[in-house]
């Protein structure tokens, strides 16, 4: 009996022991160096194609893990919680990283494609710069398909994710087109339009064309974001921030997760390099987590006078 009690208190023990609150409980992945150090040094090393862990984080807590790539691949990190800053590097001194980050960004609450990483061996700092959270966080290594990513081209390739300079454009400036239409353009499907109908009090929205050398008659489509919407002639789509994202108050786009989350969004966080406000009467103050003061900044108008010039 006692050799029995004895027995199932080991079992016990060392099942409590496996189960410690900081515990990152990890699905995929082999383990192939752990560690007892701190910070960086004390990352465990994976080789992996992909894994998925959960885990909890205050605020400005962070933790480290490292893995082994054995092949170029590009590389995508998905985080279900906004706010979290991601710091990869590709060397270890000490608790930090070594050297400055290859990549770093900040989460919006889904995927985000870091880029092309090659074989080696890295190391990924988690850092929560807002809120307590749960989060889950995966990483997907997908196959590189090059090709031309600009959708206004010619060889567009819908298909690839990492671009090879291969993008074949319309040659409008030809003396054909430029003696019967002037100077010329592409415009938001990558035809050849006219400058001088931008901003002309017309909406060029496909439903207006021109004739090509071969007198067949092409659409011209200036409605788009690279052409302030035909310079204001057209009605601007609302809702063009990724998924995830909302304009703010000055029309920047910002996690849709930061509205009411209980921190005061007046400029004092930056998104993409855009200082974000939610302090404003559309955002109720940011859902009351402002004291209601107005803190929006004065806008550019969104429309400027003045022509586009060729080739923005």
């Amino acid at each position: 009996m006692n050799k029995l009690l004895s027995f199932i208190f080991t079992i016990f023990l060392l099942f409590t022991m496996g189960c410690d609150d900081g515990e990152m409980p990890i699905i995929g992945g082999d383990i192939v160096g752990p560690t007892d150090l701190y910070g960086c040094e004390g990352a465990n090393m994976y080789d992996w194609g992909s894994v998925e862990f959960e885990s909890t984080l205050d605020q400005d807590e962070d933790i480290w893990i490292a893995f082994d790539l054995s092949e170029t691949t590009l590389f995508s990190v998905f985080i279900d919680q906004a706010g979290f800053q991601c710091s990869i590097f590709q060397g270890c001194d000490g608790a930090w990283g070594a050297g400055s980050p290859l990549f770093q960004f900040e989460s919006v609450g889904n995927g985000v494609e870091v880029g092309i990483v090659t074989e080696g061996e890295y190391w990924l700092n988690i850092l929560n710069t807002r809120n307590r959270a749960d989060f889950t966080f995966s990483i997907d290594l997908d196959e590189i398909v090059y090709g031309c990513l600009q959708i206004n081209a010619l060889n567009y390739n819908p298909d690839a994710n990492v671009g090879d300079g291969s993008c074949v454009f319309n040659d409008c400036n030809t003396e054909w087109y430029v003696s019967n239409y002037g100077e010329m353009i592409l415009d938001c499907d990558g035809n050849c339009s006219p400058i001088s109908w931008i901003g002309d009090d017309y909406c060029d929205d496909g439903a207006y064309g021109i004739y090509n050398e071969n007198y067949e008659v092409i659409p011209v489509n200036l409605m788009c974001d690279a052409l302030q919407w035909d310079l204001g002639d057209c009605d601007e789509i609302i809702g063009e921030c990724p998924p995830g994202q909302v304009y703010d108050c000055n029309e920047n786009c910002g996690p849709d997760t930061w509205v009411g989350d209980g921190f005061c969004d007046d400029g004092s966080f930056t998104f993409n390099g855009n200082q974000i406000f939610f302090n404003c009467e559309e955002f109720n103050n940011d859902e009351g987590d402002c004291d209601g003061t107005f803190n929006r900044q004065i806008q550019q108008p969104k429309f400027p006078n003045g022509r586009i010039q060729l080739g923005q």
